[in-house]
């Protein structure tokens, strides 16, 4: 498992307003009375941890949160009380702020750059191991990497200033070969 950087925390709310983050936590019934989990530790935990190892326990969630400088301790069982839907719900509130406010940085490229096309597009991906049950649905890149893994696919428009693509796929499609996918 990877480690926490000291600073996570300092991290998150140097992109997110601390006060917007538990705001956001309590609008979506994540948290709803005074609680050790508060949005910015949940969200801390779920982007600088260990989320994306398919074999992660929720008791190994839970000693994580010591890590992130905070002195605190909580169990499994309130990490489970937060599953599915309310940590759902919350994690798709902060990634639609996180667009949002990537949509509306400024261009740091030359205006004059891109003149001549319609669109630029600047597409990346990010891949993650999935439980080897879905395997069948979601390849794993072989070898001797995970038997089941599934990536996000991501295509930005530079001009427009916004997402023109997302998709999950599985993990042994070459970034290569999706990016004509894409374009066609």
């Amino acid at each position: 498992m990877s480690e926490y950087t000291p600073s996570a925390l300092a991290m998150l709310t140097e992109f997110f307003a601390a006060d917007d983050i538990e705001h956001t936590a309590r609008r979506t019934g994540f948290v709803k009375r005074a609680s050790k989990i508060t949005g910015k530790i949940f969200l801390a935990l779920v982007t600088f941890g260990v989320w994306s190892d398919a074999t992660t326990t929720l008791a190994q969630l839970a000693a994580k949160v010591t890590q992130l400088g905070e002195q605190l301790e909580v169990s499994p069982e309130a990490l489970h009380q937060r599953m599915p839907k309310r940590a759902l719900v919350f994690l798709q509130a902060m990634i639609r702020q996180a667009l949002t406010k990537v949509q509306a940085l400024e261009k740091v490229g030359d205006d004059g750059l891109f003149t001549y096309f319609t669109k630029v597009y600047l597409v990346d991906s990010t891949g993650f191991g999935l439980p080897e049950s879905l395997k069948d649905l979601f390849p794993g890149a072989g070898g001797s990497a995970a038997k089941a893994g599934a990536k996000i696919q991501t295509v930005w428009d530079y001009k427009s200033s916004g997402f023109d693509h997302f998709a999950l796929t599985a993990w042994n499609i070459p970034d290569n070969k999706y990016v004509d996918t894409v374009v066609a």
